[in-house]
C-alpha cells in the first residue's frame, strides 16, 4: 500500500501506507531539527534582512526566536502526532496516524524547513535535484538529496488533501 494522506469524515487527516522506511523517513524530520545546526544552516533559515547593523541586531534578537520557537513547537508536534501512530489492521506491515487537520501546516512547516536544513548541510543545487535517482550514490550527501525528494512527496500528498484531491 503506498503511503496516502486523507481527509476524514470527521475533518481529520490520516497519513496511512507507513512502512518502517516512511516511518523512519518521518521521524527524521523532528529530530534532523532538534539538531544543532551549522552557521551555513543557520544562514539559510535566518537570513540577515538588510545590510544595516542595527537591523540585522533587531532581528536576531526580536524576531528569529520567535520563529524558532514556532519551528521547534511545529517539529514536536509532528514528532507528538507520530508518537500516536499506529498498526493499519487493514494492511500487513503499515502504519497510520490520525491528527487534527489544523496540524498540516505545522507538519508542512517541519518537513520543509528539514528540507532547507539537508539542502544546505551539502550545499545542494538545482542541477543534485534534478539528477535521476539512478544516478544517486551511496554517499550521505546522496542519500539527503534522496530524502529531500521523499520530504517533497510528503508535502504533495498534503497539497492535494487540502485540494481534495487526496481523497
Amino acid at each position: 500500500m503506498p503511503l496516502h494522506l486523507q481527509r476524514l469524515a470527521d475533518g481529520s487527516l490520516c497519513l496511512a501506507g507507513m512502512d518502517e522506511h516512511w516511518r523512519h523517513v518521518l521521524a527524521s524530520v523532528p529530530a534532523l531539527l532538534t539538531e544543532p545546526q551549522s552557521p551555513a544552516v543557520r544562514e539559510r533559515l535566518l537570513p540577515e534582512p538588510s545590510k544595516q547593523a542595527a537591523i540585522n541586531r533587531d532581528w536576531r534578537e526580536l524576531i528569529a526566536p520567535e520563529l524558532e520557537a514556532l519551528w521547534r513547537a511545529n517539529y514536536e508536534l509532528m514528532a507528538a502526532d507520530l508518537g500516536r501512530s499506529e498498526k493499519d489492521a487493514g494492511h500487513r506491515n503499515c502504519w497510520r496516524v490520525v491528527f487534527p487537520a489544523n496540524h498540516a501546516t505545522a507538519w508542512l512547516s517541519a518537513i520543509n524547513q528539514a528540507r532547507l536544513v539537508l539542502g544546505s548541510r551539502w550545499d545542494v543545487t538545482e542541477e543534485d535535484m534534478t539528477r535521476l535517482i539512478e544516478n544517486l550514490k551511496p554517499t550521505e550527501r546522496d542519500h539527503d538529496i534522496f530524502l529531500i525528494h521523499l520530504l517533497a512527496y510528503v508535502e504533495q500528498l498534503f497539497i492535494e488533501a487540502e485540494e481534495g484531491s487526496g481523497q
